[in-house]
């Protein structure tokens, strides 16, 4: 009887398990401020703050202050948070299924780069399929976020399996070449149907 080759699967959340747009938040805001959301999309501080944030190194509070600095407007807690709420759009179609069917074989986490914000707001949209995940490894309260090697590592650890042992699912193709320099099988997810397809060419489904 031969062995299984993988032992888990390792799935980002946005737009592979939750479809997400974070225009969303730049279009709301920019309706509620009567501005061109153009604008805004280009003003979007991306920058080391953000990081800091999805690392968990700064408050909502100090993240909440830069952006609205970085786009040139006023937004109470409320209006900012309804923005950023709405990056946030739905479960992808199937994926309840999809993931109770995995579980049957193999052992199911997450790694998102998120931030404390978003966190029960994601929880609250994922209820249905929470019980599908041993752990959800959120960058925010683990202190690393993808790409950074010791993201990847934290739940290797966790799980106590070598990375040729895992599959990594991520729509980031940075994220996806820095797991597979350490030696996990990747899928560079482009779709639903393309990530099944490959799991199943790799004969995980």
């Amino acid at each position: 009887m031969s062995m299984q080759k993988y032992k888990a699967l390792i799935f980002d959340l946005g737009n592979v398990i939750i479809d997400i747009s974070p225009k969303n938040a730049c279009d709301y805001w920019a309706e509620i401020r009567h501005r061109k959301p153009e604008d805004l999309y280009v003003a979007f501080p991306f920058d080391e703050t953000y990081v800091k944030f999805e690392r968990g190194e700064i408050t909502p509070e100090i993240f909440r202050k830069h952006v609205v600095k970085c786009l040139s407007i006023t937004l109470s807690l409320k209006e900012f948070d309804e923005g950023w709420s709405r990056i946030l759009i739905q479960l992808r179609g199937n994926i309840a299924e999809f993931l109770q069917s995995l579980k049957e074989s193999y052992r199911i986490v997450a790694l998102s780069n998120t931030n404390e914000i978003h966190v029960p707001m994601w929880q609250e949209m994922c209820t249905p399929i929470l019980p599908y995940f041993e752990k959800i490894f959120s960058s925010n309260e683990i202190g690393f976020r993808k790409p950074e090697t010791d993201s990847f590592q934290c739940v290797l650890d966790y799980l106590q399996i070598h990375p040729n042992e895992a599959v990594f699912l991520d729509d980031n193709y940075e994220n996806i070449l820095a797991a597979e320099k350490i030696g996990m099988k990747v899928i560079h997810v482009e779709s639903y149907d393309q990530m099944v397809n490959e799991l199943e060419n790799i004969g995980i489904m």
